[in-house]
This record gives C-alpha cells, structure tokens and sequence, in this order.
C-alpha cells in the first residue's frame, strides 16, 4: 500500500470580527425587563415591554452573523414572557386559560448581527380584535433597528377550534401601556 502526501492547503479564512461585549447579560440569566427611557435610549420609542440580551455562538450561520431563523425564535421568547405580563394567557393550557395561536409571522433583517452584540429586543401589541391581535417586534443595537417582525395572534379555547375573547384586563393592559388600537 502506498501513502500519498496530500498538498498542505495555507487558506485562511477571515471572518469580521465579533461585536465588543458593552454590557454583560450572561447566558443564564432571566432577562430583566427595562424601563420605557430604556428602550427610548435604545431607539425603541414605540415599546414599553422589552430587554437586553446578547448574540450566542449558536445562533450564527455559517457567514458569521445570526441566522435569520433566530429573530424568529426571539420573537417567540419575548411573545411568550409578554402574554403572561399583559394577563393574555399563563399557558397552564387548563379551566378558562386561552391557548394563543400564531397564524401569521414575517420578518424583515436590516443589519447584520454578529457574536456578542448585545441587543434589546422589544414587543407590543398594535391591535386587538375580540379574538385576535397583532404584535409587532423590533431589534436594536447600538441605536440601529437590525429586524422587525410582526404576528397575528389568534385566541381559543382549550379545544384548540373556538375562538374565544381576550379577558378584559388584558385588554386594558394591552390598550393602556402599548397604546393598542381597538378594532371591532
């Protein structure tokens, strides 16, 4: 048997350098709601429900900046956290607990983001039907919006087929603190 030498490749691979850490959420940590003025200094002036987070090596694609798929997994965290805030749902999925039913989801990606940027991430209703609502998300980052999505949320009973009406004080909260339109 004879062994070949295989031609020794000197290819380097240069990828941007990753985004300097400014603050520091650990990967564990719960995130910690922020405050109308923070979101304002943010460049999220239409929110008051949202938090930092930052970048992780796994949310990368192979051009090294997020994956598009991963605002859509942002979107569904900060969406969950938000219906159990404004009293939409508890997700108990028992008695009089609505299940919420995403029936619409776009994104649009503005910038790049890459490992370690810390971003603030922010949710708010913009309008409530009797049985659905619409959410909008926003990204930010050093002042510059990097994505935005919106959603339909449809609201049901626990047989997963009835529509069934937002409870009122959600409403209320949802109108009060989001400035949501109410349509019909």
């Amino acid at each position: 048997m004879v062994e070949q030498q295989l031609p020794k490749l000197n290819t380097r691979v240069r990828f941007p350098s990753p985004a300097p850490v400014t603050e520091s959420p650990t990967m564990d940590a719960p995130h910690t709601l922020l405050t109308k003025n923070q979101l304002i200094a943010a460049g999220l002036d239409d929110f008051a429900y949202g938090y930092h987070d930052k970048v992780r090596f796994y949310e990368l694609d192979a051009l090294n900046h997020v994956n598009n798929t991963v605002f859509l997994k942002w979107f569904e965290t900060i969406r969950v956290s938000y219906a159990m805030a404004r009293g939409l749902t508890t997700y108990s999925h028992q008695g009089d607990d609505p299940q919420l039913v995403v029936r619409h989801l776009s994104a649009d990606f503005l910038a790049p983001m890459y490992q370690n940027e810390v971003y603030t991430i922010a949710a708010r209703t913009r309008s409530i039907k009797p049985t659905s609502l619409i959410m909008d998300y926003a990204v930010a980052s050093d002042g510059q919006i990097k994505g935005t999505g919106d959603c339909v949320i449809i609201s049901l009973e626990q047989d997963g087929k009835t529509r069934r009406p937002h409870f009122p004080e959600a409403v209320r909260a949802m109108v009060e603190l989001d400035g949501a339109a109410l349509i019909g």
